[in-house]
């Protein structure tokens, strides 16, 4: 039989799993202590791009640096960590913080020599 006379398959009858899934889900929720909630509509629509700024903004980069380097970072930001208990977030800051103060030393380290 060629390709075009062939019936296509019928889709399959997914009905029970949903109805499983969302079972499963308020089972989760309960566990948890979680409440289906409506979430209210806002306001008004958030500032664009402003409201994203400021000392308490979080934002994320991508850096591509040497295996031993981000060891080492991420061993400095676990001791840092659990010795204070301060959020992973803020210690990465505080030693971004550092680092930038640094940068004038690691310039003339990376300098070409004449």
């Amino acid at each position: 039989m060629s390709a075009a006379k062939r019936k296509a398959a019928p889709a399959p009858d997914m009905g029970g799993l949903t109805d499983d899934w969302q079972k499963m889900t308020s089972l989760r929720q309960g566990e948890h202590g979680w409440q289906e909630a409506p979430t209210p509509a806002p306001d008004r629509a958030p500032a664009p791009e402003a409201s994203r700024s400021g000392p308490g903004a979080m934002t994320r980069r991508s850096w591509y640096a040497s295996a031993d380097a981000v060891e080492a970072l991420a061993k400095a930001v676990d001791d840092i960590h659990h010795a204070t208990r301060a959020p992973k977030h803020a210690v990465v800051s505080e030693l971004f913080r550092a680092a930038a103060a640094a940068a004038p030393h690691v310039q003339q380290k990376l300098s070409p020599k004449e």
